[in-house]
């Protein structure tokens, strides 16, 4: 596997690289979903998405949810979802207001191309405003490679500091 202060500095060169995927969009509930890119890294990708509120009620995530389904939903009971748990992930506010970016670490996988990726990402609210993003398999094998050049591209990384003074 990766470190995670490995994976924390990959998703932020992704989190702040210029955004390369246009199709990939949702729109519901006065809510725009949009995966701005995809980047293949080791063993794992990295899903950089954002969410845009265009209501005036901020928006509660309660959770977010990351399915392996079919493409087609048939009313047969033989359908199978296989639901993924991300290794990672950037951004752990789950309240905004206008705009929402965040970043999913998810292991490598390959599926057959009857099936989608679906990134399900629903409200903390009686209404329930849910948004599913789905990402076709031909977006998955487009999805860049990792390299160097990103991390010096990278306008900003986080620095933490955490002072400890001992008392005597």
């Amino acid at each position: 596997g990766m470190p995670m202060a490995e994976m924390a500095r990959d998703a932020w060169a992704v989190y702040s690289s210029d955004r390369k995927y246009n199709q990939i969009v949702t729109k519901a509930h006065g809510m725009k979903a949009v995966v701005n890119n995809i980047y293949a890294v080791g063993d794992y990708f990295f899903i950089e998405y954002s969410l845009q509120n265009k209501t005036k009620i901020p928006y509660d995530i309660e959770e977010i949810r990351v399915k392996l389904t079919d493409k087609k939903e048939t009313k047969a009971t033989n359908s199978q979802t296989i639901e993924l748990s991300p290794v990672f992930t950037l951004n752990s506010s789950r309240k905004f207001k206008k705009n929402y970016r965040n970043v999913l670490v998810l292991p490598k996988l390959t599926f057959p191309d009857e099936k989608v990726l679906r990134l399900e990402i629903s409200e903390n609210q009686i209404s329930g405003r849910v948004i599913v993003l789905t990402i076709e398999y031909e977006d998955i094998l487009h999805a860049d490679g990792f390299d160097s050049d990103i991390l010096k591209d990278a306008a900003y990384y986080p620095y933490y500091h955490i002072s400890y003074t001992v008392k005597p």
